[in-house]
């Protein structure tokens, strides 16, 4: 399995972007065609450490090729740009499950 999260630092206004973020740019990502699952995270509490980030999204995908296929698309251009016009910085990880 393959669960790629986009985490995004604190914007300037949270509200605004929670509402933008929620009814704009995740529906552009739920129609990645092999996505099994996502979900848009808040972080409400950091236990130990420093974390920079104030929101995250999770996908899963059930193979690498799935999500290859995914994130070469024309959806997936359209949802990065889309991303690169209104959210604060992100960064992207990729993970592949081992066990």
């Amino acid at each position: 399995m393959i669960r790629m999260t986009v985490y995004y630092r604190a914007p300037d206004d949270a509200d605004s972007f929670e509402k933008r973020y929620l009814e704009g740019h995740l529906p552009l990502v739920q129609k990645y065609e092999k996505m099994r699952s996502s979900s848009f995270n808040k972080v409400t509490r950091v236990l130990q450490g420093e974390y920079p980030y104030a929101y995250a999204f999770v996908g899963t995908w059930a193979s690498k090729d799935d999500w290859k296929a995914d994130l070469s698309s024309e959806q997936a251009k359209l949802a990065t740009e889309d991303a690169k016009s209104f959210a604060p910085p992100f960064d992207v990880v990729v993970f592949e499950q081992l066990s």
